[in-house]
């Protein structure tokens, strides 16, 4: 009878001691030397649609991209998820001075709403009906499944050597960033960037789905082992000073949101205290950064700038 509880916890304390040596820095996980390696043979801006994933194959991704005229096969590559307004071109376009200047390749899929409603986009298609915690998917078919393979068409399709990319999210794009940084386990992202987020999906397994994760993993040995792998990730949480406007266009007001806080300044460090509360209780070691962006308020340009700065130094 005592057995099974043994095991489980042997196999618990295994997996937490080996990503422990894995994941030993919160610093941000080291980028590869963009001036060093082969010149691309294509530069500047262009577009292609992605269907190649089998689970949204019915569902095309318009992927827009810029590519800075020093860049190499070496030269790091950042995704940007895009707002609410599912503006991926014009986030592109407005980040083009900064990778530039920072020899950074930029590529900006485009969830539109045809095809990615908020329960898809912002709620990654954890659950049928992720408001309501109804119908979980399989893991396949939550929607951050798709960058991994629009990178690897990507990196085919420009002749880079890149293994890992960084991820950028602003608005409804960071709340689609930091739900993948809680439950991904198998993306091939170096850092996440959870920029300006409405409100959080917070770490806690005591708590419902939007606002936690009880009803996602079935024990609580599958929950401690993704707490792990989620708290070890590189995920840096970014604010402006001055996103501190609790009457914001889109930004929840439900009692679980304003719980976290009345704007998305109090929100984002909400969301770090919390994460770093259940860290301490379950003895997690914590990879998790909030870093506040001088006067600047709510925007995706400033934030993104910001991002590319603090990776591409």
């Amino acid at each position: 009878m005592i057995i099974k509880p043994l095991k489980r916890k042997i196999r618990l304390l295994v997996f937490l001691l080996i990503v422990s040596l894995i994941f030993p820095s919160c610093l941000p996980d080291t980028n590869p030397n963009p001036i060093e390696g082969n010149p691309l043979g294509v530069y500047g801006s262009g577009s292609f649609s992605f269907n190649g994933y089998v689970n949204f194959q019915d569902k095309p991704v318009n992927c827009y991209y810029f590519i800075p005229e020093s860049a190499t096969d070496q030269t790091p590559i950042m995704f940007l998820i895009h707002g609410n307004g599912r503006n991926a071109q014009s986030l592109l376009a407005s980040l083009k001075t900064s990778a530039e200047s920072s020899n950074v390749i930029l590529i900006a899929p485009e969830l539109s709403t045809q095809y990615f409603n908020f329960n898809a986009f912002g709620l990654c298609n954890v659950f049928q009906d992720g408001e309501n915690a109804s119908g979980l998917n399989e893991y396949g078919d939550w929607s951050f499944n798709l960058l991994d393979p629009i990178f690897y068409d990507f990196n085919s399709l420009i002749e880079s050597n890149q293994s890992e990319y960084d991820l950028f999210g602003f608005s409804a794009g960071a709340q689609f960033v930091h739900r993948m940084t809680l439950l991904d386990s198998t993306s091939h992202v170096r850092n996440f960037i959870s920029a300006s987020a409405g409100w959080y999906t917070l770490p806690d397994t005591t708590i419902n789905f939007p606002y936690g994760l009880k009803n996602i993993h079935g024990s609580q040995t599958q929950r401690q082992e993704q707490l792990f792998r989620s708290f070890s990730k590189k995920h840096f949480i970014i604010v402006g000073s001055e996103d501190n406007d609790p009457n914001s266009s889109d930004l929840r007001h439900t009692l679980e949101a304003d719980a976290q806080g009345s704007n998305r300044y109090d929100r984002a460090h909400y969301f770090l205290a919390q994460g770093t509360s259940i860290s301490d209780q379950s003895q997690i070691p914590f990879s998790w950064n909030l870093q506040v962006v001088s006067q600047v308020g709510h925007s995706g340009q400033g934030m993104g700038s910001y991002a590319i700065n603090m990776l591409y130094p």
